[in-house]
Formats: structure tokens, sequence, C-alpha cells
């Protein structure tokens, strides 16, 4: 079933991977590194108005990004940007809306260029090797121990973001039996519908062990450099997942290298899977199962 709440927990010991000089920087007073971010974030605004205004200094929710880069860069050998700085504060909002609490995240730059940049240049075979490269980045990836009591969690131990599944938060679970039972009940009246498409893949992940995850890859997550792999970035959506979940929720529509790569790099998963429970996941928000084809009919993959 679904657990209780749990309070994301700031990463209060960053500084153990930061640089001697990032760690000088850290010495400074939290509401003066603060001003000077908030400068820096207005100042880039002006000058590249609604851009990703920096490669380094990023804006974003409370939440998984700084813990993902910790595990990445404590429990494996694979490339990620380092978190330098992560400090929390509230957003002031317009009309008397009460504020909304936002971080920002210092890391160093992620090496490479996004998938999404290069792709148009890649040679078929590069864009193999890249799937095979990939593959064996996940694979490393997935074995990242839990720490927390949590079966199914964020990289905080907390509630994870889910797009695909909630506009909310999805709540943290024992296991992945759990996860399904929740997922079951959300499709409440259409189970009986449903049952016979999703049932067999519940029944053949149920009792199986959740791997950490990066839950979106897609050409603007995926990092290459001089033709090959270079990392993965955009980790707000990480955790500790089913392990279907990383072919599940990647996103390849607009990418013909993408798919390619996503599907040498996931083999042991197939796009049946992949449809039937993003059906699932439609239906648990609210859709009538009678707008979706079946899998032999539909050309959405």
């Amino acid at each position: 079933m679904a657990t209780a709440s749990a309070t994301f927990r700031r990463p209060s010991d960053l500084w153990r991977d930061v640089p001697i000089l990032g760690r000088l920087w850290l010495a400074f007073p939290t509401r003066l590194r603060l001003g000077l971010y908030r400068f820096i974030w207005w100042a880039a605004d002006k000058l590249y108005p609604g851009r990703h205004r920096t490669t380094r200094l990023r804006r974003t929710l409370p939440g998984n990004t700084p813990h993902a880069m910790v595990l990445i860069r404590r429990h494996t050998k694979l490339y990620s940007s380092i978190a330098l700085d992560y400090i929390p504060h509230e957003l002031l909002m317009p009309f008397d809306d009460p504020p909304v609490e936002v971080a920002f995240l210092l890391m160093t730059a992620a090496r490479g260029k996004r998938l999404m940049d290069v792709e148009h240049t890649m040679e078929p075979d590069q864009i193999t090797a890249i799937g095979l490269q990939l593959r064996d980045y996940l694979t490393e990836m997935h074995k990242i121990p839990n720490p927390y009591k949590y079966g199914l969690c964020s990289p905080a131990g907390a509630e994870l973001d889910a797009p695909l599944f909630t506009d909310y938060d999805l709540p943290t679970f024992e296991d992945i039996r759990s996860f399904h039972a929740w997922l079951r009940q959300r499709m409440g009246r259409n189970w009986p519908v449903m049952q016979p498409r999703v049932q067999p893949i519940f029944s053949e992940y149920d009792d199986q062990q959740p791997v950490f995850s990066h839950g979106d890859l897609s050409a603007d997550s995926i990092m290459i450099s001089n033709g090959r792999l270079s990392g993965l970035i955009d980790w707000e959506t990480a955790g500790w997942m089913p392990p279907y979940w990383d072919y599940l929720c990647a996103r390849w529509d607009c990418s013909p290298a993408c798919k390619t790569i996503v599907r040498l790099a996931i083999p042991e998963h197939n796009d049946r899977e992949r449809y039937e429970l993003t059906v699932a996941a439609g239906v648990s928000q609210g859709f009538d199962p009678a707008n979706f084809h079946s899998f032999e009919t539909t050309d959405i993959l």
C-alpha cells in the first residue's frame, strides 16, 4: 500500500563531494550565496528570456536532483555533474497567492551536448554504439542501493515525480506489489476492462526488487561527447521503481535516434508492456479505456 508522506530531506553532507575551491565558496553565509544566485538568475533572464538560462545554476522544485547526483557519484563510476550547492527558498507569488518553495542548485557543467542537438550529425553505427553504452550505464545505475524504509521512493526517500501517472507527487510504496495495488484502485470501475491487459504485467513484476531509475530518458537528457555517451542529466524524476520504469517513461516521440538507443539499452522490455502500462496510467487519471486502441491497432509506438 501507499505509505504516509515522507518529509523531503536536504542533502546536508553535500560538501563531501565538492572540490576544495567549491568548499571555500560554501563557507560564505547562505544569505550571500542565495543573493548572488538570485541576481545571476535575474540577469540571465534579461539576457536570454524564455530559455534554459544557465548550464551550471538551476532553479528547481525541492526534490530529487542533488540526492541523485550524490548517489551516482558515491555508488557508481558513472559520470555525472557534481552538485556544488543547494539552497531552498520561498518564491513570492503575485495576487496574494501563497509562496512556492523552490531551490537553487549550483553544479558542474554536464559534459558534451544533448542528443537532440547532435543526432542529425550521427551515423547509424554511432547510434547503435551509444545504445549499448547506455545499456552498461543503466546496468550499473540500477544497482544503487536503497537506504530508506520505502521500497519505492525518490533519491531523497520521499514522494516521486511521475508525470505519466499523476499531476501530483507519486506517494512512496512498500514494494512493487503495493504500487500495482494503488494503480488498480485508481482505475476503479474500469478495472474489469483493464485487468486482462495489465494483470499479466503486474503478476510478472509484483515480487521483483525495485531498481534505481532515471525516469525520463529522452533526447534532452542523454548527453553525447565525441560520438559517445557522456552521461545523463535531469534527475528530477529519478528513484527506486519497478524494473520496467525507464523503458515505460522514456520520451522518444520526436527522436528516432532516442527510440533506437533506448530499445538497444533496455532490450528486456517491450512495446506491448510499455503501451499497456501507459494506457493503465491514463485510465487511472480518469480517461475512458474505450479511448485507447488495442496494442495491435495502435500506431503511436
